[in-house]
């Protein structure tokens, strides 16, 4: 496969690796000049039309996305038995990789992997597409610190139906959701439970379940909870365990709502604010209560002589009086102990309301709401360029749960949208111009166009402008250059070439040559010459388009013999006589130029090949031409 030329356009340099179902190379775009990465269909599944259809599904799910965190697909095709996708090219690790180098990343740098993890999940969920084999194996990561989600090979469409493909579990066991590993239907939050196992990994260096067999692994996701990361690293803070048992909870009901809203958590992690729509009990709420009652001296209580003394006075007291004094102790421990009694009845007794919806009304109307309903609230701003200032985003708890009287709900409230600077990227490459917009805090779309000023692959335009300020996590819409439009020209003829003219005669025509030449048993062209091309000469393509050529295997044709008679003046003068010889084999001298005398006649033999023609020149005229068979 290396030195292969894919749809006359992609030249495989290397292999990079391989899973299942497909091998990896690298591979340089001849018409755009640029890295791509290409995998290819392995050939025992080619035959396999499930395996075919699987392989297409992936380009097809991939190609509706475009989004920074997430690996371009370029382009899809079919030669002969071989079915291949074009990619973006990465240069970089896959985050597996980096978790064996370093065992448990630093809790900043996992908690920004995480982050842009789930904020490419999101626009992939928003599409409609789930991932469902989120691992570290297919996070790459560039050497700036960019993450790409990539190998959405047994992604599908969130509307369809996706328990098993033939009968078999699909997904990396270590990474299941509990819903996966029961063969049941997945979705959006699937991806969600594998990104909260990645991120328990990368802050503890390892997975959260192990198992002798695949089957023990899947057990235990659907069965065990998780160790707490902070166990393993005492570096997890409080707020980020929660953010990754959340993520990792097993009812799919009680995880985060969407990949977006992880990704809020874990960057406010990095700000200093915590997890806003997760309720953070009060230090005392479940603390231990202490029950005013009576005191009990035990008989194990300290010896001292006033002790004993009061002892032996007590002994001495009338027996009436002791009948009264047990009377009295009895009724206050009685009356002690209902007190405490109807306390404790009071506190446990406080009764249960429903939480009314308030999401989407504004701060004031969701007060009163709440207030009615005899419930507290706790209101918290976020910026949010979809909510209307001043109105309820979210609230925890959620809407028709049950609580207790005066509980606090907390309200995440839109504080508007944020307004941030965008970057200039003009004239820059695309790939830099991408990270430069995703670092600013915006998502990116792109088209492309033909430039004569910009080269192929940087960045023509943008809007909105740089420098301008526009709403963050908004989309910055890029224009890239596809380099010089095309000019056309004309297919030369390379019949009869050898591989070497016919790369130079392209090349003068603005073509390329397709560096893998087949080739073919021929009688009429010595080997190593051309014998056919595609397309054929004339033929009007496209500069930078690409021609193919079949070179001569060889035997070749036998050397034919004609004899040339030249008469030579008689004027008593030398004269100098030349025969050049073209054929298959290309245009020659076959004689001379030689002097010779006057008067004199002239007969030589001249070898050629196929069919011919023969020019005889005098003095460097020519005199004669004749074509021989």
């Amino acid at each position: 496969m290396i030195g292969s030329l894919l749809g006359n356009r992609y030249e495989i340099i290397s292999q990079l690796g391989g899973g299942g179902m497909a091998l990896v190379y690298k591979a340089r775009d001849t018409l755009l000049n640029r890295p791509v990465t290409v995998k290819v269909l392995r050939p025992e599944y080619t035959g396999d039309e499930e395996f075919v259809a699987r392989f297409r599904r992936e380009a097809q799910a991939v190609a509706k996305l475009s989004h920074p965190n997430i690996v371009s697909v370029y382009d899809v095709g079919q030669e002969r038995d071989t079915h291949y996708i074009v990619m973006e090219y990465i240069e970089g690790r896959n985050l597996k990789q980096i978790i064996k180098e370093n065992g448990k990343l630093p809790v900043h740098q996992a908690i920004d992997i995480a982050s842009q993890i789930c904020i490419g999940l999101q626009d992939a969920h928003e599409h409609g597409i789930v991932h469902r084999d989120i691992k570290p194996h297919n996070i790459l990561v560039t050497d700036n610190g960019r993450v790409k989600v990539t190998d959405f090979g047994i992604a599908q469409m969130i509307s369809s139906v996706t328990v098993t493909d033939s009968g078999t579990i699909v997904g990396s066991v270590h990474y299941f959701s509990p819903e996966q590993a029961k063969g049941g239907v997945t979705g959006a939050k699937s991806d969600i439970y594998s990104a909260g196992v990645v991120l328990y990994e990368m802050v503890t260096g390892k997975v959260p379940f192990e198992g002798e067999t695949p089957i023990a692994v899947a057990l235990k996701h659907i069965q065990e909870s998780p160790l707490p990361p902070s166990k393993i690293n005492a570096q997890v803070s409080p707020e980020l365990e929660r953010v990754i048992l959340r993520a990792m909870e097993k009812d799919v009901t009680m995880r985060y709502m969407s990949a977006g809203d992880m990704a809020r958590d874990l960057r406010r992690l990095t700000t200093g604010g915590g997890p806003d729509d997760t309720r953070v009990m009060d230090a005392d709420e479940f603390a231990t209560r202490v029950l005013s009652g009576p005191v009990i001296i035990t008989k194990d209580m300290p010896f001292d002589e006033e002790n004993e003394y009061r002892k032996r006075k007590k002994k001495k007291m009338r027996p009436m009086a002791k009948v009264f004094l047990v009377a009295v102790v009895l009724g206050l421990l009685a009356g002690a102990v209902y007190g405490a009694f109807l306390g404790l009845n009071s506190y446990l007794n406080v009764p249960d309301v429903r939480v009314p919806d308030v999401k989407n009304k504004p701060l004031e109307e969701a007060k009163i709401i709440l207030e009615k309903n005899q419930l507290d609230y706790n209101p918290q701003l976020r910026n949010d360029p979809t909510v209307p200032n001043g109105n309820v985003i979210s609230q925890d708890p959620f809407a028709g749960s049950t609580v207790k009287q005066n509980t606090k709900i907390v309200l995440i409230v839109s504080n508007g949208p944020k307004y941030v600077q965008v970057p200039n990227v003009v004239k820059k490459e695309k790939a830099a111009a991408e990270v430069d917009i995703g670092n600013a805090g915006f998502d990116v779309s792109h088209s492309e166009e033909f430039s004569n000023e910009v080269p192929a692959g940087s960045v023509i335009s943008q809007t909105p402008s740089g420098g301008s300020d526009a709403v963050e996590g908004s989309t910055v819409k890029l224009v890239i250059s596809k380099g010089a439009e095309p000019k056309p020209t004309t297919v030369p003829n390379l019949v009869g070439l050898t591989r070497e003219a016919a790369e130079a005669a392209l090349k003068d025509a603005g073509l390329v040559l397709n560096p893998q030449a087949a080739e073919k048993e021929s009688t009429d062209f010595p080997q190593g010459l051309v014998i056919s091309q595609n397309p054929a000469a004339d033929v009007q393509l496209n500069q930078g388009d690409t021609v193919s050529i079949v070179l001569s295997a060889g035997p070749g044709p036998k050397a034919k013999m004609v004899q040339v008679d030249v008469p030579i003046p008689d004027d008593g003068m030398i004269h100098t006589v030349k025969i050049v010889v073209t054929d298959v084999t290309g245009t020659r001298v076959a004689l001379g130029p030689e002097e010779h005398n006057s008067g004199e006649r002239f007969t030589t033999l001249i070898n050629y090949y196929n069919k011919g023609k023969i020019q005889v020149y005098l003095d460097e005229k020519l005199v004669r031409e004749e074509l021989v068979n």
